[in-house]
């Protein structure tokens, strides 16, 4: 059986699981594919025509234009490129855009294979967030605390605020009730500081019952403000919600500008477990150094 080039190119082209668009030289479609009208929402009657750079958002052809080439689909100098597409109805997704420049006729063409970058961009998100985040709390973890640490010491902001935090009683919870009850005793923690921080303030669960907290740019005043207000949300869970009571002992110390941040770290964590001997049973505060 002998199959017509034309007639095989054609189906080729039809069935590629990407979206193709052939380009002239001035920018203007010459050619798409079906998965190019699925994944963009025109029909290909409405792209053929249209200049190639109608699919890549304005500010995204603005930032590239301010941070240098290529500004453009039809003026890039690249095999492969990543940006943001335009569909019709004016959603945005990640694309990856091979370009392959061809000559026909007389005619210089460029062949542009444009696939869909969302599920991998989702996925990687998703695996960053799980390699960053304790999966019981949501918090940062250790190594994403680390690092933060890392970052302040280096560039600041100065002063940085630092609070540690021990959920008091975890032991008895998960001897007495379970394990599951333990979980749930270190969520309400979690869902309890991230109701109290700043969305970026360092809120991490850094060991099993501990909890310790990064304020970039907060001295002694600022920092006693914040525990206290820690405090009166404690009082406020604890009236609003059943079960266990949620008692927290804390330990906070400020560095100020050539400090040891680790050393600081160091002196709340000493503080923490003074109060938590202390105060058994209770919300517990340990006070910054002045």
């Amino acid at each position: 059986m002998r199959v017509e080039p034309d007639h095989f190119a054609h189906a080729l082209l039809e069935s590629a699981p990407d979206a193709i668009i052939v380009f002239a030289d001035d920018g203007r479609i010459a050619l798409v594919n079906a998965q190019t009208e699925r994944l963009f929402g025109f029909e290909r009657a409405q792209l053929v025509g249209q200049d190639v750079d109608e699919l890549v958002p304005d500010d995204e052809r603005t930032a590239r234009r301010n941070n240098g080439p290529p500004a453009s689909l039809r003026r890039a100098n690249l095999k492969s490129i990543e940006l943001g597409a335009r569909r019709r109805d004016g959603t945005r997704l990640p694309v990856e855009v091979s370009l392959s420049p061809i000559e026909l006729g007389g005619e210089r063409f460029t062949i542009a294979v444009v696939r869909d970058m969302t599920e991998r961009r989702r996925l990687e998100d998703h695996l960053l967030y799980l390699s960053t985040h304790d999966a019981l709390t949501g918090l940062a973890n250790r190594g994403a605390f680390d690092e933060v640490l890392l970052r302040l010491e280096e560039r600041g902001p100065w002063p940085v605020g630092i609070i540690m935090v021990d959920l008091d009683g975890l032991k008895q919870v998960n001897d007495s009730s379970g394990h599951a009850a333990g979980d749930e005793l270190l969520r309400r923690t979690a869902r309890v500081l991230k109701a109290t921080f700043r969305a970026h303030d360092c809120v991490a669960r850094i060991g099993g019952d501990e909890f310790a907290m990064l304020l970039a740019g907060h001295d002694v005043t600022a920092l006693d403000s914040v525990t206290q207000r820690l405090v009166r949300a404690v009082d406020r869970h604890n009236t609003e919600h059943g079960g266990a009571t949620l008692a927290l002992s804390v330990g906070t110390s400020v560095a100020r500008q050539g400090d040891k941040l680790h050393v600081a770290l160091g002196e709340a964590d000493s503080r923490m477990y003074s109060m938590k001997r202390e105060h058994r049973g209770a919300v517990a505060l340990a006070s910054p150094r002045q």
